[in-house]
Order: C-alpha cells, then structure tokens, then sequence
C-alpha cells in the first residue's frame, strides 16, 4: 500500500515516539542520548581554534548525591542551561551535573581539549559516550572512557599533566560524542568550560608558562634581594619581607595548581591545604614587617604593638587549625582574619603617614594597589563572580606591585636613615669647628695649648665643609702619602669627576640647589668607593677627585662606570619638592712608574677634557679615544 505525501514523515514520527517511551520505560540502566531540543549539540568545525566559553550548557544540581552518569544522558531530569562562563556557585553540599553533547562537522577525525579553568576542585569525574556518527545520534550511547580528576585524588590520575584539568577528546568522521561531568568540592564551585584546538592547547600552556615563569622569576628576584639586606644590613623587616614573598607566592601557585603539578603531586591532603597554609604563613610574615618597618615598639606605640601580637597569636592558631578543621570552614575563617588584617595593616599605616613618616607613603600606596586586585580575585574565588582566570591575572598584578613597593619603601627608608646620619655628621663637624675656634682664642696665650688648636684646625682645613671630602690641599698630602706604583701590588689609578653643565643648575635653581647637587654626588662616591685606602676629595667648585691606590685601569673604569650610571639613573630630590637630574663626565689615568702624582693628575685631566669633548656624560680612560 502506498503511504501518501506527507503520511511517511507522521509515521516516522510516531514510530520514533513509540521507542522513546520503550526505552525509557526500560530504567536507567540503559542510557538514552539527551533530544538535542533539550540540550543544543555544539557543532565543531577545523575553522575554529577555540570556544572561550560553552554556550547553553546544561547543568543540574544533585543535593542528595543520588545520580549518576546514566540519569544525566537519559534526558529523564529536567536541566537548567547557561553558559559556561556563568556556571559558578558558592560553597554548598551538593554535586553539580553537567551535560556537554558535541559534533564534529568535518568528513576527518579531530583531536579538541575540554578544559575546566578552575583548579580548586576536590573531585571532577567525567564519562565520554560515543554518539555515533551522522546527524541522528545512536539509540544507545557507548561509554568510551572515564576520567577520575581533582585536588582530592593524585595528580598523576589526570590523564593531561596540566595544572587545570584537560580533557582530550578524539573525534572520527562525522562523530558524536557527549561528556559528562560530575563536580563536588569542599569550597566554591567554578565550572568554566571551554574548548581548545590541540595547536591551541599548546599555544596557550606555552604562553601561560612564560607569563608564570615571568612572574615568579620577579619574586624570585625580590626575595633574594631582600634576603641580600638582611644578610649585609641585619635588618629585620627585610627578612620578614623575604619571608611574605616566599609565603604568598606559595599561597598564589596552590591556587593556580601549579603547586599541586610540581611541588607535591602526590600528596592530594597537602594539595587542599595548601591554600590556608600558605595564606596564614604570609599574613604573619607581613604582620612583622608592619611591626618592624613601621617602628610599632610597646614603648612608643603600645597600643599598636598589642594588636599586631593579638592578630599574630589569632594566625598562628589559624596555621595549627588549618591542619585539622575542614577546608571549607577553614577557608572561611581565613579569609576573615586575611580581611582584618589587611585593614588592620592599612590602618597603621595611614596612622604613621600622619605623623609625617616618608617611608610610610609607599606602604600605603602599596595596599591600594593590592586591594585593586585583590577584592576582585576573592570573589572569584568565593564564586560571587565569574572568570576566575582574568581575575588571577589581576591578583598577580596586585601581589607583585605590592611587593615591588615595599621593597622600594624598605630602600627609601635606608635612604633617609644614611641621610640623617649624613647630617648627624654634618653638624657635629661644624659644632666642632666652632669649639675648636673658640678654645683657640682662650688659650692663645699658651704655646703648648696653641699647636693643639693649630693641630685640630689644621685637620679641619683639610676638608671640604660642604661636602666633607677632602680638599685640594688634603688631596695633595694624600697623594704625598701614598706608596709609588713600584711599592703596591698593582698600579694605583687617578680619576676626576666633573658635574656636567653646573652653571646651569645655579642659574636656573639657585645657589642652594646646586649646594644640594655638590653634596649628593660626594654621597655617591662614598657610598660606591668605600674602601679604606681609597681617597676622595672636591678639587674645584664642580670637580671632584677618586685616587684608588692597588687597583687596575679595568676596575677602577667598570667602579667610574658605575658611579655614571647611577648619578645618570637618579634624580636630586631638592627640599621644595622638586628634582633636578644630573650627569658626570670622567677621565682616568693608570700610575706608571716614575711618574709623578703632577703627571698622573695632568694625564687624568687630559682625559676628562677628552670627555667633555666628545659630548658630556661619559668616561675617558688611557688608551680610550
């Protein structure tokens, strides 16, 4: 019997209707593929490199923890949809269901990777199905394989090394195939799921492998120059800033995953309590450096000082409990005591930048930094927002300016402390000045008394009073003094230093300016020429000379060199507020034998004026042209 138009396609329909309801009737122990009305199948094409987000995935909350892979494929519960992006959810009890169908559109296999951008899961179990090829998918779905992920289990159980969890997936001709993911964990949950070509997976561990070696390489650095003062300086609040960066970067790579791919792969307990560990660590260490950099001692500041050792005792109770109380409370509590302290934190140190502390300045301007990155990322992390991801990058950007500016407040500090010290010097040399005249006009009369004065003046003459090297007069007794080149182990070397364009700093800031700028090239060249036997001396109004007994041409140019580049690298900070650059023009002279100190000095000279000739700003050793 002929089957009318249109009477073939109702027939079909209702023959199709009629298995459904069989198979369904049949349980769950035989899955069924979910209608594509219910959950959209993402079609997959060679033209495409990435899917940044899922669209319209489909997802269910199971509180009871009943379900399994089979209810979800069989289309038997109803589902909600959204994109992946938005599939985030706070801390809760229940296992989060989700259902990814997929198609490939080309007549050649593909190779794609599903990745879950959000590390911090205790368990992510995942069932492939094979939905056969072609648009009509099969009746029955064929499990292909099954993948157990997360921070609860080893990480080799993962079957991509990867700090977040990749899912490869091989598609043939035509093929179908549905994922499903099942998530539980004991904080925030995250879901953003996307799609990577295999060219593109490669590409994008490549590129966030460099940014990650990038920033930590710069911690890296930042701790070891810390360690470097407190080592040199015996500064306490450096070590306790070397102890912050090691703490926090710990605290930011067990977030990442990174910690749990590379430090302890195998052991999944310390993998979850990585994260309030190192949390806690870091808030002590930066508690100390508070204390200490800020001064906060019980004797000036004895309110202060109980609450920094109050929040001390609350973290080291936190560190014990994090060993013990479940990650989900723990966490929260965490992150309570992290807020306070940093408020805390903050607090003191606008207390301090009232008092008119220079140093404190960057300490502050240090947190508003981090709290930019950090407000974001914890609510990310909380699941209070979506893209998790964009949102470390910003925590990233908050943590290494933070640290990058109280390493520079802990140099700015050490700065204004060798300032005063400088000045300290500076007026007890003119306070014994005008004691030494005063005791010399007392006892003129006696002759023993008088060639004491003479001899304490005479030491003072010696010196320059603006800057205290010595002077011409100084330098010519020093170099009277020194050994002939014949006498050391290697030949001595003369240098001068003249300030470039000096008039013009006068004239344009005034006399006391350019006293300022006198008065900071001479702290330069004490602070890089510090050896003992090295002479330092202010030859004219602008010039000043270095002589470095037993010291080669090539050292003595790589030290001259070093003093250019920092007298070109920083500023003069002038007493009004404003700063006034500098440069140095240099010309050195090696001791050669049966010369005299005239000699080496007009060599020397001769060199400088080389220097300034061939456009300012540089060195002119011998044999240099």
């Amino acid at each position: 019997m002929a089957v009318p138009a249109g009477g073939y396609a109702r027939w079909r329909a209702r023959i199709m209707a009629m298995l459904w309801l069989a198979l369904c009737l049949a349980g769950p122990a035989r899955a069924v593929a979910v209608p594509e009305t219910a959950c959209p199948v993402l079609d997959l094409t060679a033209a495409q490199a990435d899917i940044a987000s899922l669209p319209q995935v489909c997802f269910l909350q199971d509180e009871t923890h009943a379900l399994g892979p089979d209810d979800i494929l069989g289309g038997q519960l109803p589902m909600a949809r959204r994109d992946a992006d938005q599939l985030v959810f706070q801390h809760n009890r229940s296992a989060y269901w989700v259902y990814v169908p997929l198609r490939n559109q080309e007549p050649v296999g593909q190779s794609w990777y599903l990745q879950l951008d959000y590390p911090l899961l205790d368990e992510v179990d995942v069932w492939v199905y094979d939905l056969g090829t072609g648009p009509v998918p099969r009746v029955s779905p064929r499990l292909l394989t099954t993948e157990r992920m997360g921070d609860a289990r080893r990480f080799d159980a993962r079957p991509v090394r990867h700090r977040l969890f990749l899912l490869p997936l091989e598609f043939g001709p035509s093929q179908s195939l549905a994922v499903v993911l099942r998530v539980r964990s004991g904080g925030a949950i995250n879901v953003p799921l996307s799609l990577h070509s295999s060219v593109s997976a490669i590409g994008g561990a490549q590129d966030h492998g460099l940014s990650q070696g990038m920033f930590l390489g710069a911690l890296v650095m930042l701790a070891l120059f810390n360690a470097a003062l407190y080592l040199r300086l015996r500064i306490r609040q450096s070590l306790y800033n070397t102890a912050y960066i090691v703490c926090a970067g710990l605290f930011l790579t067990s977030m990442s995953g990174l910690s749990f791919q590379y430090l302890w792969p195998d052991w999944p307990w310390l993998a979850n309590r990585s994260v309030p560990l190192t949390e806690t660590l870091a808030l002590l260490s930066l508690l100390w450096f508070t204390r200490h950099f800020l001064g906060i001692s019980p004797e000036r500041w004895p309110r202060q000082a109980v609450l920094i050792r109050m929040l001390a005792r609350i973290g080291a109770a936190l560190f014990v409990a994090s060993l013990f109380v479940p990650y989900a409370l723990i966490i929260k509590i965490d992150t309570i005591y992290a807020l306070v302290c940093m408020v805390a934190m903050f607090g003191l140190g606008l207390r301090h930048l009232r008092q008119g502390e220079r140093a404190a300045r960057w300490y502050v301007f240090s947190w508003v930094v981090f709290f930019a990155g950090y407000l974001a990322y914890g609510l990310a992390a909380f699941g209070y927002i979506p893209g998790f991801m964009a949102q470390e990058r910003w925590m990233q950007v908050g943590l290494g300016s933070q640290i990058f500016l109280l390493t520079y407040a802990e140099v700015m500090q050490l700065h204004d402390l060798m300032h005063r010290a400088l000045e300290i010097e500076a007026g007890a040399r003119s306070s014994l000045q005008r004691e030494v005249q005063s005791r010399t006009a007392d006892l003129r009369a006696t002759m023993g008394a008088l060639e004491q004065a003479n001899r304490q003046l005479r030491e003072l003459t010696l010196h320059d009073p603006l800057t205290g090297l010595l002077n011409r007069r100084g330098l010519d007794e020093a170099l009277a003094r020194l050994p002939g080149p014949e006498d050391a182990s290697a030949p001595g070397t003369l240098i001068i230093f003249d300030l470039d364009h000096f008039k013009k700093v006068n004239d344009a800031h005034g006399h006391d300016a350019g006293d300022a700028a006198l008065k900071w090239v001479a702290e330069v060249l004490v602070n890089l020429l510090r050896r003992r036997s090295d002479v330092l001396a202010r030859f004219g109004g602008e010039e000043f000379v270095a002589v470095l007994p037993a010291t080669s041409l090539g050292d003595a140019v790589v030290l001259a060199s070093g003093v250019l580049d920092h007298v070109r690298r920083h500023r003069v900070e002038l007493d009004n507020g404003r700063s006034i650059p500098l440069t140095l023009s240099a010309g050195a002279a090696q001791w050669r034998e049966g010369e005299t100190p005239q000699d080496l000095f007009r060599r020397a000279d001769e060199n400088l004026y080389r220097a300034k000739a061939g456009g300012r700003d540089r060195l002119v050793a011998d044999g240099t042209f």
